[in-house]
């Protein structure tokens, strides 16, 4: 859950609390309310005095009736000749005649703290017994304070226990989530990149930590990329700087002495520094597309022209390779899209360029551009070699040399330079192929994406 969501739910709750324990209490005082009343148990009293089954003489039945008077109610039972038959106030003993001065300057005296009832149950009117009730008076006023200590002390326990327990889980999902990214950091940091960060739960800290381990995945694969790189350059370098040293070496060693033998020594290293050269170009721009250096030169440019320009120079070519080439552009003419020209000129001459390389003479390449699902398609297509199924996915890697094409001198960085310079504008490339049949390469152009 988001921290966001956890927080709006405890400030939810905070509010809500107190409407449910008033209400709680409301209910639970409803439910009390006879034993609350100014006259309390005024129920039970009733239902005891209607369930009277006695006849006058029976003494030790109204001792039991009396027995089980409802609580806090005393009683005197007078009968008619106002004799006390059985009393629970001390000051009117039982067998006394009942002496209404002091009966009435008692009640008078007890009234602020008690009520007084006279009654006679009906299975009692025929003998003309009279029934005393005493019933303990409660204080209005002191009651509603109490109340009212009472309801503030349940609501704040209350609240306080809510807001304990929401901020408990909160904090604890939150000290989870960092106790993993800590731990996650410190062994980025000590250079392990190969342990997965494992994460629960779906918070922001939660995501945070995701995006962490997505990085750090992301930083292995760019170690592992360096690396690559470097084991690539090595070997590409190696050989030509190898030939270089021991044509070098066989001219001081004296193997060159004849003028036409040192001439051709010197024509091999010239051609292998050239080699060198194209090398250490390819790898700059490699670099470049990596960084994403070249965006600064962005402009707007009109794709119709610019793959015009590209067909035109490839049908010249084609036509001196032996190649047939054929383009077919159905873009408006005035469809800017913003991109680097030198780069993106670059990698469709790559595209195009390995498709004459590969193609046999009297092959046939297709060079077309059409509108398709939101997107400018340029395709190019060709009868040549084709791509083995299992390399397709590597051919975009750099340094990456397929089975057809090692006896072909590079640094196996062209297709990798087109991929990055594809991807960096924001277009998508793919390739199909089957071998000895051709391939066809596509990229991928969105129409309304800024460039």
């Amino acid at each position: 859950m988001r921290l966001k969501t956890q927080f709006l739910l405890l400030i939810t709750g905070i509010v809500l609390v107190p409407f449910l324990v008033v209400g709680t209490l409301f209910a639970m005082q409803a439910l009390d309310a006879d034993r609350q009343a100014p006259l309390p148990n005024y129920r039970q009293i009733t239902s005891w005095l209607s369930g009277v089954k006695i006849s006058a003489a029976a003494r030790r039945e109204l001792a039991d009736f009396v027995n089980r008077r409802p609580e806090g109610v005393e009683s005197i039972i007078i009968d008619r000749n106002f004799r006390i038959i059985h009393s629970t106030i001390p000051e009117f003993a039982e067998g006394n005649e009942i002496d209404e001065g002091a009966l009435f300057k008692y009640i008078s005296d007890n009234s602020t703290t008690a009520h007084f009832q006279f009654e006679t149950p009906r299975a009692l009117k025929s003998t003309g017994i009279l029934i005393l009730l005493k019933l303990t008076r409660i204080n209005p006023r002191v009651d509603v304070w109490n109340k009212m200590v009472q309801y503030f002390i349940y609501l704040s326990l209350a609240l306080f226990a809510f807001s304990v327990l929401g901020s408990s889980v909160i904090l604890r999902s939150l000290n989870q989530s960092i106790t993993t990214l800590e731990e996650a950091t410190r062994r980025v940091a000590a250079g392990d990149l190969d342990s997965e960060v494992i994460v629960s739960g779906s918070g922001e800290i939660a995501e945070l930590t995701r995006s962490f381990d997505h990085m750090r995945g992301a930083l292995k694969e760019v170690y592992a990329k360096r690396a690559r790189f470097v084991m690539g350059i090595s070997h590409d370098l190696k050989t030509p700087i190898a030939l270089i040293e021991g044509y070098v070496a066989a001219i001081i060693d004296g193997y060159a002495d004849e003028p036409e033998v040192r001439k051709n020594y010197l024509e091999i290293i010239d051609e292998k520094a050239q080699s060198l050269d194209g090398m250490i170009t390819d790898l700059i721009d490699f670099e470049k597309m990596e960084t994403g250096e070249w965006k600064a030169t962005h402009r707007d440019v009109d794709l119709f022209g610019f793959l015009e320009d590209i067909a035109r120079r490839f049908t010249e070519d084609a036509a001196l390779l032996h190649r047939e080439f054929s383009s077919n552009i159905e873009i408006p003419t005035g469809t800017m899209v913003r991109m680097d020209e030198r780069l993106a000129y670059r990698a469709f001459e790559n595209i195009v360029g390995n498709a004459l390389r590969y193609t046999p003479e009297e092959g046939r390449i297709a060079f077309e551009a059409r509108k398709s699902d939101g997107f400018y398609v340029v395709s190019v297509s060709d009868t040549g070699i084709g791509i083995p199924e299992t390399e397709l996915d590597a051919i975009f890697d750099p340094f990456f040399r397929g089975t057809n094409s090692r006896r072909e001198q590079g640094t196996g960085l062209g297709l990798a330079t087109v991929k990055s310079i594809i991807t960096s504008h924001g277009w998508t490339i793919d390739v199909r192929s089957t071998v000895n049949k051709g391939s066809i390469f596509s990229v991928r152009i969105p129409i309304k994406a800024k460039q």
